[in-house]
């Protein structure tokens, strides 16, 4: 969370729901003589709840405006259909990697959270931040929903979990947008959205987790390589036979146990995936379950 002062203040995301993390940013502000009425609006970088989940409780404290790109729509709208849609969504998911959804899935459960006076951005478009306008850049990978705010003459950009020096992030599974078929390719895109950030003069970054940095380009880089080298392990453990998607992810990481496999599962699906587009693995579905094997 980020709280930019200018000529204006702009509150950057809102940490997670619940009271306990809305008070602990009350009072931060406060510390620095702020309240959430001080704020011109709120710009949320992307649809994860620990980065959007206080909206709703600041926003029953004083009106302020919400900006969040285009394709929250469905979450901020949808209500308990588009919880349950989307529940629906992981359990089939987890159930053709081979996994065992009363046992591998996150128990969530619907809690009504209402958003007003919500703005919804695109690639391209200009929000004010501070007083001073930055462009949005659509990022989609680690959500469909994430979002670059840059200024290209101060040389800043908040780039909320797009790139994080301290953790390789993760290009999560989710669910076809409503009345599409397919689902996303969440690590084509990250690595499409990394090339597009990589051309653009970011400056000095501001990460939803971890210190600013500056070096982006190098950063980008890294992470590109260790998607490849993600992928020929995955190549090595399919050498022996052909697997599921949670056979790969107990070989690759055998200490996720529970509700936290599914964060495993998404990444080894997002590298199958990027290996099907190389055609170096294709996939064939027995018994409702997907098995991937080398070309």
């Amino acid at each position: 969370m980020y709280a930019v002062l200018g000529e204006t203040a702009t509150l950057i995301d809102t940490g997670n729901p619940g009271e306990k993390s809305f008070y602990q940013l009350k009072t931060l502000l406060k510390n620095h003589n702020l309240r959430f009425r001080d704020f011109d609006h709120i710009i949320v970088t992307h649809m994860h709840t620990d980065h959007c989940g206080g909206v709703s409780l600041i926003q029953q404290e004083t009106d302020l405006p919400v900006y969040v790109h285009e394709l929250s729509r469905p979450v901020v709208t949808g209500g308990e259909s588009e919880f349950n849609r989307s529940n629906q969504f992981f359990n089939d998911f987890i159930r053709q990697c081979g996994a065992d959804p009363s046992v591998h899935q996150h128990a969530r459960k619907y809690k009504e959270e209402i958003w007003r006076d919500v703005h919804y951005v695109s690639e391209g478009d200009e929000v004010y931040i501070g007083g001073k306008p930055y462009n949005v850049l659509h990022v989609p990978g680690h959500s469909q929903t994430d979002i670059l705010l840059v200024d290209e003459q101060q040389g800043i950009t908040f780039v909320g979990d797009h790139i994080i020096p301290e953790l390789a992030v993760n290009a999560f599974i989710e669910p076809p947008v409503p009345g599409k078929k397919h689902r996303p390719a969440p690590l084509i895109q990250y690595r499409e959205s990394l090339i597009s950030s990589r051309s653009r003069q970011l400056g000095k970054c501001f990460s939803g987790h971890g210190k600013p940095f500056t070096q982006h380009i190098d950063l980008i880089d890294k992470r590109l390589a260790q998607q490849d080298a993600r992928c020929q392990q995955i190549r090595q453990v399919l050498k022996e036979r052909d697997k599921n998607v949670f056979e790969i992810c107990q070989e690759i990481y055998p200490h996720l146990k529970d509700g936290i496999v599914f964060l495993g599962l998404s990444q080894i699906q997002g590298h199958l995936d990027l290996m099907e587009s190389r055609s170096e693995v294709m996939k064939e579905e027995r018994n409702s379950i997907i098995y991937y094997k080398l070309i």
